[in-house]
């Protein structure tokens, strides 16, 4: 029974510490701009603290990410997939970002046409 519980436990320290690496930051870095003990960074990245929601909210907002994108692997929906995907959008140049929404904007304004 034991094992079960551990098979479901909700491990995000993995991704964190991941997207804060790809983006280039120390694990210094993120406890700094959050106020935090670089210690309490590691705990988190390494699940051995979840961390409040409030922390995780303001990781996502350091890290560009949502919290669907740090929870889809424990969400039912094949929506939350699409998240994964955003990730790299906010290490793209402006213009590139720019040519991004502009095509979104088209294939919405295309749709709600039809």
């Amino acid at each position: 029974m034991k094992e079960n519980l551990n098979k479901n436990k909700i491990l995000i320290g993995k991704i964190l510490k991941e997207t804060r690496s790809s983006l280039g930051l120390t694990q210094e870095e993120v406890a700094e701009k959050l106020g935090l003990a670089p210690r309490y960074i590691s705990d988190i990245e390494r699940d051995k603290t979840k961390g409040s929601i409030d922390t995780l909210v303001k990781l996502c907002n350091i890290y560009h990410i949502t919290p669907t994108y740090v929870l889809q692997d424990f969400l039912n929906s094949e929506d939350v997939k699409i998240d994964s995907g955003l990730i790299g959008f906010y290490q793209l140049s402006e213009d590139d970002k720019d040519l991004i929404r502009q095509l979104i904007h088209y294939m919405n304004k295309r749709k709600n046409s039809n």
